[in-house]
C-alpha cells in the first residue's frame, strides 16, 4: 500500500469559523457555550460573569426564570425587549429578526456614507443642490454644513449574544427552528458577498445535559465548541460527555482531568470548562472555573 500524490490543492474558499476577535486569555467567537449543572451549581453566575468578559454588545435572553436572576444579569444592561419566554412559539423568529435587523442597520449605514461621500466629491456645498436640496436633507444641517450619519455601533458588526437559561421541559428544545439556529449561530444575518455574517454566540444553561431527562438534544450537543461542566452524581450522563468529546480528547483523559478538577473540596461550585476549538496561546483546552487552565 502508498500513497501517489497529484498536484491538487486545496483552497479555503469560506469565513472563518471564529470571526470575532477576543481577548488572548479568552474563548474564541463566535461560540455555542453549554453549561451544565444542577441547581444552585452557579450557572447563572458564571454566564452573567461571561457575557461581561466578552463585551457582547446586545444580549437577548431566553428564560422563564430572568426576574429571579436579575441582581446577576443587572449590569449587563439587557433591554426588556430583549428577555424572551422559551415557550413563545415564535421566539426564534423573533431572535433571527432581530439579527437581520442589526445587519440592515448596518448595511443602510454603508449606504449612506457612501452616497454622501459622493456627495461630498460632486457638490462643493449642500446649497449647490439647489431643487434637489430636499433629496438629501438628512445629509445637511441647520447650519447648512454636511451631517455624517451616525450607527449605534460605530460602523462595525455587533456582537451578539443568546443566553438560553432554565429551559428544560420547555417548549424551545423542541423546536426545530431552535436546532436550527444552534447549528447555524454563526451564520445569522448573512452580509453580500463573501463577507463573514454576523452571527450570535449561544450560551446554553441546562441542569441535564441528556434531552430524556429534560436536557440538551443531541443535535445542541453535536455543536458545541465549549462546555462547563460542574459536579455530578450521574455517571452514566458524565461518561456519555466524556465520549461525546472524543473527536478532540480521550475519555480517559477527560474523566482523569474532571477528577482532578472536582478534588477541590474547599470550592462548592467548582467548574471544569471544556474548550474544543482553543487558541494556539492557550497552553490546554481544560480550565479550573475559566479562570485557570489546567496542564497535564
Amino acid at each position: 500500500m502508498k500513497i501517489v500524490k497529484t498536484n491538487l490543492k486545496f483552497k479555503d474558499l469560506g469565513t472563518a469559523p471564529f470571526a470575532i476577535e477576543t481577548p488572548p486569555e479568552h474563548i474564541k467567537l463566535h461560540t455555542v457555550c453549554l453549561l451544565v449543572g444542577k441547581r444552585g451549581s452557579g450557572k447563572s453566575f458564571f454566564a452573567s460573569n461571561l457575557l461581561d468578559w466578552l463585551d457582547f454588545d446586545r444580549i437577548l435572553i431566553i428564560s422563564p426564570t430572568y426576574e429571579s436572576n436579575y441582581a446577576q444579569f443587572k449590569r449587563l444592561g439587557v433591554a426588556q425587549d430583549d428577555i424572551f419566554d422559551p415557550d413563545d412559539t415564535a421566539v426564534v423568529q423573533k431572535v433571527v429578526d432581530i439579527v437581520n435587523a442589526e445587519r440592515d442597520d448596518l448595511l443602510e449605514y454603508r449606504q449612506k456614507l457612501a452616497m454622501l461621500k459622493e456627495l461630498k466629491a460632486n457638490i462643493k456645498n449642500p446649497y449647490d443642490l439647489q431643487e434637489n436640496y430636499g433629496l438629501f436633507s438628512e445629509f445637511i444641517g441647520l447650519d447648512g454644513n454636511w451631517i455624517t450619519p451616525e450607527h449605534k455601533w460605530g460602523g462595525r458588526k455587533p456582537k451578539l449574544a443568546v443566553f438560553v437559561d432554565d429551559a428544560q421541559s420547555t417548549r424551545i428544545f423542541r423546536n426545530r427552528q431552535f436546532l436550527n439556529l444552534t447549528t447555524r449561530s454563526r451564520h445569522q444575518g448573512s452580509m453580500p458577498g463573501d463577507e463573514a455574517s454576523i452571527g450570535i454566540s449561544m450560551i446554553i444553561g441546562v441542569q441535564n445535559y441528556t434531552a430524556q431527562s429534560g436536557g440538551l438534544p443531541k443535535a445542541v450537543r453535536g455543536n458545541a465548541t465549549h462546555m462547563a461542566l460542574w459536579r455530578t452524581k450521574n455517571k452514566d450522563e458524565l461518561n456519555l460527555i466524556s465520549k461525546e468529546m472524543a473527536g478532540e480528547v480521550e475519555p480517559e483523559k477527560f474523566l482523569e482531568v474532571y477528577e482532578y478538577i472536582m478534588s477541590d473540596q474547599d470550592d462548592k461550585h467548582v467548574m471544569m470548562f471544556i474548550d474544543l476549538h482553543k487558541k494556539d496561546n492557550h497552553p490546554s483546552m481544560f480550565r479550573k472555573n475559566y479562570t485557570d487552565f489546567v496542564v497535564m
